[in-house]
């Protein structure tokens, strides 16, 4: 029996306009509560974001996987956030500045920052995905704890610009791709499955009765957990693998409508 649902945000649940049904999604989430089924959000995004913007009326009843999975929230309580530290930090910052043709973004547990001389097209860009946005000139100017790094390279330089963050720097940090010409830079060893893994056992349930749904490269490792796993119609070459099935696209509710198929609600 599924007890839990796990939903990526951006190319899954989000269409290409980043918003969903809400009014659905508000008929689909009363009804999954009454059966006692438990909505996640599996996100690249930081917290503050899934819960200022996306869902400020459930978000103290939900579980977020945030950051790709360096933040576990569940109802409200931080579990746990990983991050960085301050000469790691210096050390990856100087060398993702090096990248030709990369933009930075550097993802605190409060707040994202961008450097004052980043590309102001890029920063207006990211900004609805990072709602919490600061310019700094220096490293010295951030007080936050730093869980991630968000690097946009050229798209066709994504792949060599990870196996490059992966040889140089591989024990502290590691490269997911949301299939979007960008890349999460997370510490090792924490990812989407892991915070789900957390979850379920301190729930006390199985992977078995975990429903999860994604798209990108980040995507992969919860999909392989889940015991029921969607890639939707549009995903990332290793999304289809780890998944067990497909579901619609995200422009057609396309996880909204098979949660309503999957569980028989009246909608």
């Amino acid at each position: 029996m599924i007890k839990a649902i796990a939903v990526d945000m951006d190319g899954t649940f989000l269409n290409s306009q980043s918003t969903f049904d809400r009014p659905l999604f508000e008929k689909v989430y009363a009804q999954l509560q009454a059966k006692d089924v438990e909505f996640v959000v599996a996100s690249g995004n930081p917290i503050y974001q899934l819960v200022e913007k996306r869902f400020p009326k459930e978000a103290d009843g939900m579980a977020f996987v945030a950051e790709n999975g360096v933040e576990l929230i569940d109802r409200g309580q931080e579990i746990y956030c990983g991050q960085f530290t301050k000469e790691q930090v210096e050390t990856l910052v100087a060398f993702f500045r090096s990248i030709p043709g990369g933009h930075l973004i550097i993802s605190g547990r409060h707040h994202a920052f961008a450097f004052a001389d980043e590309d102001p097209l890029f920063v207006k860009r990211v900004q609805p995905h990072y709602i919490h946005m600061q310019q700094i000139n220096s490293l010295t100017d951030i007080d936050d704890s730093v869980v991630k790094f968000m690097m946009d390279v050229p798209p066709k330089e994504t792949r060599f610009w990870m196996d490059e963050v992966i040889k140089r720097f591989g024990s502290i940090v590691h490269p997911v791709s949301s299939g979007y010409g960008n890349m999460d830079l997370i510490i090792p060893g924490m990812d989407k499955a892991t915070g789900l893994k957390r979850l379920l056992a301190a729930r006390g349930w199985q992977p078995s009765q975990l429903m999860a749904f994604g798209d990108g490269q980040n995507d992969a490792t919860m999909l392989k957990l889940a015991g029921e796993s969607y890639a939707m119609a549009q995903s990332a070459p290793e999304a289809i693998a780890a998944a067990k099935f497909r579901c619609g696209s995200n422009d057609e509710n396309g996880v909204l409508n098979k949660i309503i198929e999957r569980f028989d609600l009246n909608v």
